[in-house]
């Protein structure tokens, strides 16, 4: 028998059945496979690429709210606002839904004031695809006057007109402060002064909010699917005090008037501080009317503008001089008589001095004095103190990259006629600013502090974004030459030039300055244009405000800076001392008060140089060498020599040529002062004089060579200086 055999027919159909079974599962499993990956797919399709029907049906159920702050507010130094957003309204249009548009833009046009061509475009106004758009603005933040006017119009216009509230910035105090707060534009970007420097934190960056919609399209709170808060709109609160504002700015317009100048500024500053509690600029503008003024009217000409200091610029190099030991207020100066040639151009004092003490010099405002403490110094030492006294930088990030630097060259730059014009306060130009900080160096004890305008700034939420902390600076002039300085500038205008400021409650000390006003191309001045200054603080005693007045080209004859600015800030200062209830610190019974005594006006001892000299000290251009070849210029210093051991004698000039003299002169490192041309035919010191006692060298020439020489054999008198 076969091994098949044994199998039954019914053990052949299970094997057909399970095998029909297994096909019949694996083709139910493909297509069940293949369903359901139909039905991923699309699921996938609608999720990740949905059709537009079913996007706009989702976008129907979603909304996303903007969410906005108004700009940030800004306060004075006591919680007195200065500028804050308002609502105003705009009218707007509808360009699709209105019938007649030509006429509509003839009635608009009488009432805005427009002429009826821009107004007809504003109101067919299309988008890129050529249609007629939904919403423009035909005249936004409109005045209630026209409010009034159109509201009838856009009743009986309707939908094709509409008022929609904006917001603008608003200024409540107007033209007070404007050019420290600057203005928002229309765009809404702060443009000049605190509001452009400040605008990331004053401006708003609006939020959004991206949530379920219900049926009337409100955002359902528990279903938020995205939140943006906004961010910015902080508050300022500034230094300035509105009410001393008020009162510099008041003053400076009347001194406008009375001295029939173009322009005027001035700063009230803390100088243990820096803390400006007034900064001001006329001609003034309104920040509420921004667009009726030029970019000249709005700038900050305080920070921008730079002058030549004249005479107020003498406390330079007078505390350095006294601070390395140079001199004393009592140390006695030979002022020449009022007239002095130490680099070949006479130097004139209007107020004609002998030997006096240095208080004396400094009081009278001698230019010759100066000049002969600057050479002591010597150039280098001079143009560190300058750049010590902050000259040549900027003073405060408060100002931005708007503020000058000055003018202020390096002794690399410096003419022949330097050292004869930067004691002075000539060869340099400075802003405001720097002229505070420099003053307030002496009245807060000798320290180089910052001068700023924003105390805080705080966050909506009233958290503290940024708060002032006062820095005491850099050491500048230990305390005791800031003592003596102070007196100095105090005797200035107890028995000085400065008599003017004189307050009766309050010893006040300062420093006036009458400088020419130079040439737009550099070369020299402009005959008869002056710039008038005068800065100081107060009281003596502990000085709580440092002011610097300036007035730029009064056009009366008494064009001096005690004159014109000295009366400003007199009144400035006391008002400002009054309010701060600063306690009264009178002149001292037995000093006499000048203050009601009438100024020369033939005459004022600021007055740098006589009319006809002072070309000589603009700053030279590089063309102007050939012409300096023939000046007379030295450096007034004189060699380092032992007194006590025989040094070196003064060579004989007689007979030599100017230049033959001024080259051995510079050999010797003195100065001379001349008379005449040709031939030296006098010399005081005479020749063997030793050089230890010679610091200044007199020589009179003549043209006629026999004679000269003839009188080279005469007895010299014997002069040692």
């Amino acid at each position: 028998m076969s091994r098949h055999a044994d199998k039954s027919p019914d053990s052949g159909a299970e094997a057909f059945v399970d095998r029909t079974h297994r096909i019949r599962m694996r083709l139910v499993f493909w297509a069940l496979l293949v369903v359901f990956g139909v039905i991923a797919g699309r699921l996938i399709l609608l999720q990740g690429f949905p059709d537009d029907i079913y996007t706009r049906e989702e976008g129907f159920h979603e909304g996303t709210l903007e969410l906005n702050l108004p700009r940030g507010d800004i306060y004075d130094r006591n919680g007195r606002l200065l500028a804050t957003d308002r609502r105003a309204r705009s009218l707007y249009a509808d360009p699709s839904r209105i019938q007649n548009p030509r006429a509509l833009a003839v009635t608009l046009s009488e009432i805005l004031g427009e002429p009826e061509s821009e107004v007809h475009a504003r109101l067919t106004r299309c988008d890129p695809g050529g249609r007629l758009r939904k919403s423009v603005p035909v005249r936004r933040w409109l005045s209630a006057e026209l409010v009034s006017r159109l509201e009838g119009l856009v009743d009986a216009s309707a939908p094709g007109l509409c008022f929609k509230y904006e917001p603008v910035r608003f200024y409540p105090e107007g033209t007070l402060a404007a050019h420290v707060i600057g203005f928002v534009n229309r765009e809404r970007v702060g443009s000049g002064g605190v509001e452009m420097l400040y605008d990331h934190e004053l401006g708003v960056r609006p939020g959004k909010v991206v949530a379920r919609m219900d049926s009337g399209r409100r955002p359902l709170q528990s279903r938020t699917l995205e939140y943006v808060a906004p961010q910015g709109g902080a508050d300022m609160t500034l230094t300035i005090d509105t009410a001393i504002q008020h009162t510099l700015e008041q003053e400076l317009a009347a001194v406008l008037e009375r001295s029939q100048a173009g322009k005027g500024m001035g700063i009230v500053m803390d100088p243990h501080t820096g803390a400006i509690l007034a900064l001001a600029c006329l001609p003034t503008y309104n920040p509420n009317e921004f667009t009726e003024f030029s970019d000249e009217e709005r700038k900050n000409a305080a920070v921008t503008d730079v002058f030549e200091p004249g005479s107020s610029f003498k406390i330079v190099t007078a505390s350095a001089a006294i601070e390395l030991g140079l001199v004393t207020p009592s140390t006695l100066i030979d002022c020449e008589g009022g007239a002095f040639n130490p680099y070949g151009h006479r130097i004139r004092d209007y107020h004609k001095l002998g030997v006096e003490p240095f208080h004396t010099c400094f009081a009278e405002s001698s230019n010759i004095a100066m000049i002969k403490v600057a050479a002591m110094l010597g150039q280098e030492r001079l143009e560190h103190w300058i750049r010590r006294f902050g000259f040549g930088r900027t003073t405060s990030r408060d100002f931005g990259s708007a503020e000058s630097a000055g003018i202020f060259r390096g002794r690399e730059s410096w003419s022949r006629l330097s050292m004869g014009s930067l004691p002075m306060g000539q060869e340099i130009s400075v802003t405001l600013p720097q002229m505070a900080r420099a003053f307030a160096v002496i009245a807060n004890g000798g320290y180089l502090v910052e001068p700023h305008l924003v105390a805080r700034l705080t966050n909506p939420d009233g958290t503290v974004l940024r708060e002032h902390r006062a820095d005491p600076g850099e050491r500048v002039l230990s305390a005791r030459t800031a003592e003596i300085m102070k007196n100095l500038c105090h005797e200035v205008v107890l028995h000085g030039t400065g008599d003017k400021a004189s307050i009766p409650e309050y010893r006040v000390g300062g420093k006036t300055g009458t400088a020419q006003v130079a040439r737009t191309d550099g070369r020299g001045y402009a005959p008869g244009k002056y710039n008038t200054v005068f800065a100081g603080f107060a009281p003596i005693a502990h000085p709580r405000v440092v002011t610097v007045i300036v007035v730029r080209e009064p056009a009366i004859r008494e064009h001096w800076g005690g004159y014109v600015c000295g009366p400003v800030f007199r009144e400035v200062v006391r008002d400002t001392l009054i309010r701060m209830n600063v306690p009264q610190d009178p002149v001292r019974e037995g000093v006499e008060l000048l203050a009601g005594q009438d100024a020369d006006p033939d005459t004022d001892p600021d007055t740098v140089m006589e009319e006809d000299a002072l070309d000589a000290l603009a700053i030279i251009e590089p063309d102007m060498e050939s012409v300096l070849a023939d000046l007379d210029g030295l450096e007034l210093m004189a060699l380092p020599v032992d007194p006590l051991g025989e040094g070196p004698a003064l060579p004989d000039f007689r007979g030599m040529t100017k230049r033959q003299a001024r080259e051995r002169l510079a050999e010797l490192g003195l100065a001379w002062d001349i008379q005449g041309s040709g031939w030296v035919a006098e010399q005081d010191p005479p020749p063997g004089t030793p050089l230890a006692e010679v610091t200044l060298c007199r020589l009179r020439f003549s043209n006629e060579r026999k004679k000269a020489e003839d009188e080279t054999s005469g007895p010299v008198e014997m002069a040692k200086h």
